[in-house]
């Protein structure tokens, strides 16, 4: 089975998200893992052979996607936070890395 996802890794991909979704329903005591268990699988899967790997472009593809639907349901509270406390934020922000570079540079000499 490891030889035929070897040469077919979209069919691989589908393999690793179904199986994850069926386990991810899986409830104990009221509990389950939800689609978090996609990713166990996957890591489960990659463990198993070093050549069980997806192509690059859908790794990226799915990385986009990942990081624009979070913008999308973070944004506008974002946004909203930033308004309120952005500048404290980046005060602090500019306090820790001026001390962090302070130190740095002072246990270097």
């Amino acid at each position: 089975m490891i030889a035929i996802f070897q040469e077919n890794p979209l069919l691989l991909l589908f393999f690793v998200a179904a199986l994850g979704y069926g386990i991810g329903n899986i409830k104990i005591k009221g509990s389950g893992l939800g689609v978090a268990a996609v990713l166990f699988v996957g890591l489960a899967i990659g463990a198993l052979d070093k050549s069980l790997q997806i192509p690059n472009i859908i790794f990226l593809l799915g990385l986009s996607i990942f990081c624009y639907t979070i913008g999308l349901s973070s944004g506008p509270s974002f946004f909203t936070n930033f308004k309120k406390s952005g500048f404290r934020d980046i005060g602090f922000i500019v306090l820790m890395l001026s001390f962090s570079g302070s130190l740095t540079a002072l246990l270097h000499y």
